[in-house]
């Protein structure tokens, strides 16, 4: 826009000096300029003529000037430094190192750029390799210069989480969240690393409480961690207080967070570990009736009851519905082998091996044989999962 106005505004003067200059040069008056070193006497035509050196004059200074205050302004090393092209090569040059983990090359060639204005990325780049080469201190140091710029902030403060988490320094990690920025703890990514760190902190009631909050943000993770967190607050319970004082907290809760298969399953886990296999039974049946459930359907195989007639007919009555479901054969195979019904066992798994032929089941149908001292049956089992 302002190229085409300055366009329009010099053929206008062009245009009047071609009509008025004849007129101007012909014309008899003239200027008196009086210094004090002395008078001088210009005509109308030489004045303007005059005027139109200055003002070129003067537009050219101050572009000059500009042009300086640029070059001083935008980087430190234009007398002695490296030229645009040269930064862009030695930005490009120490990606590709990194990439092809040629790690020493990358250091040097980010060390040229690293007071050159990437939007950040050189810095991330840069703390990567040296993490690399095992220089933490001095990743630490640019990932928080990184942190300081506005479009690497989030990403910088990731690779900072990620390093202490790494390095099993949890506590730290979190009283590092903690000074961060409202904004930046409702970031997703940010809380994912959240919930670990707690997690791996084992600090599950904590934990627990926060997920209600970050539903929408942990997505398809919340069913996870929910039920992460619930398997560590019941066997911390279980652990302090009992299988007594675990049943009377479950019962204490919400009825809509019983429902949460996530809780079901934690809790049905905890009172298998506490060796209550008939309440797990229970539990585990009550919470299927419509159907299985991954959280819950593998429980099935740790029940150890004598006689689990409740759930051997759940698993039996989906298999009516279809018979060639070769995970719940597989599950029922086992729940018998547990409970000693070694007939039931060996038709499930039978059948599950014709169809499938997987590793477990080949294990556990040889260790059936072995009971049943077929060792000749068993060893060519043991053979078959071998391969």
């Amino acid at each position: 826009m302002k190229r085409i106005i300055f366009l329009v505004l010099l053929i206008a003067v062009i245009i009047l000096g071609i009509v008025a200059g004849p007129a101007l040069i012909n014309y008899k008056g003239y200027f008196l300029v009086v210094l004090e070193s002395g008078t001088f006497q210009l005509s109308i035509f030489g004045l303007l003529v005059s005027l139109m050196v200055l003002f070129l004059a003067g537009w050219l200074t101050l572009w000059t000037i500009r042009k300086l205050i640029r070059l001083t302004s935008g980087s430190q090393n234009w007398l002695f430094g490296l030229g645009q092209r040269k930064k862009q090569k030695a930005f490009k040059g120490g990606l590709i190192s990194l990439a092809e983990g040629n790690y020493l090359e990358a250091r040097r060639q980010f060390k040229k750029i690293e007071r050159e204005d990437f939007d950040g990325i050189n810095l991330l780049a840069a703390a990567e390799a040296e993490a690399q080469l095992n220089n933490k201190p001095e990743a630490r140091t640019l990932w928080d210069k990184a942190a300081r710029i506005e479009k690497t902030q989030v990403a910088a403060h990731l690779c900072i989480l990620r390093d202490l988490i790494a390095e099993n320094e949890c506590k730290q990690a979190l009283t590092y969240i903690n000074n961060l920025s409202e904004k930046l703890k409702s970031n997703p990514a940010i809380i994912r690393l959240w919930a670990r760190c707690l997690s791996n902190a084992q600090q599950f009631s904590q934990l627990k409480s926060m997920l209600p909050d970050w539903k929408k943000a942990l997505g398809e993770e919340y069913s996870y961690w929910l039920l992460q967190s619930s398997k560590g607050e019941f066997a911390e319970i279980a652990s302090k207080e009992g299988a007594i004082k675990l049943k009377q907290y479950w019962q204490s809760l919400p009825r809509a967070a019983r429902k949460e298969s996530a809780q079901r399953a934690a809790y049905a886990q905890q009172l298998i570990e506490q060796g209550m296999f008939e309440d797990a039974q229970t539990i585990l049946v009550e919470s299927q009736k419509s159907g299985p459930h991954p959280d819950l359907l593998p429980l099935f195989r740790q029940l150890k009851n004598p006689q689990p007639t409740a759930a051997k007919k759940l698993l039996e009555s989906w298999l009516k519905q279809d018979d060639s479901d070769v995970e719940i054969l597989s599950t029922l195979g086992e729940l018998a082998f547990q409970s000693g019904d070694f007939v039931l066992a060996e038709k499930a798994l039978s059948r599950a091996i014709k169809l499938a032929n997987n590793k477990r089941d080949v294990l556990l149908m040889a260790r059936i044989k072995e009971a049943q001292k077929d060792n000749l049956h068993a060893l060519e089992l043991y053979k078959q999962s071998a391969l």
